[in-house]
């Protein structure tokens, strides 16, 4: 019981085992969002006994919209993917475009 109230308040989702991180760019503007799929709650089971998520994205700086197809065996890990309106990228790539964004922030503000 004390593991689930542990989990229950972490402060970071990014602390869950529960959880399957992607980065997807949007075509539109070239936002990056990151989307957290749960797997216990998010994913369907398949006639064929794969695991499956079909989700749409909308960034917040543009509301671009990409669709994300992902299909997964039953330990969890990756068969496929597909991706409409935008691409997969890296942690490292939504990471510099957070920094960018409180770069940014900060000059206008006048703290920068």
């Amino acid at each position: 019981m004390l593991g689930w109230l542990k989990r229950l308040f972490r402060s970071s989702p990014c602390e869950q085992d529960d959880a399957l991180i992607y980065y997807v760019k949007g075509y539109k503007c070239g936002a990056i969002t990151r989307l957290r799929i749960d797997r216990y709650n998010e994913l369907s089971r398949d006639d064929d006994d794969t695991l499956f998520v079909r989700k749409t994205v909308v960034d917040s700086k543009c509301f671009g919209r990409v669709e994300v197809f992902l299909r997964f065996d039953s330990s969890y890990r990756e068969i496929s993917r597909e991706i409409e309106g935008g691409e997969f990228v890296t942690r490292e790539a939504w990471e510099a475009q957070q920094r960018a964004a409180h770069a940014a922030s900060l000059a206008e503000s006048g703290k920068g």
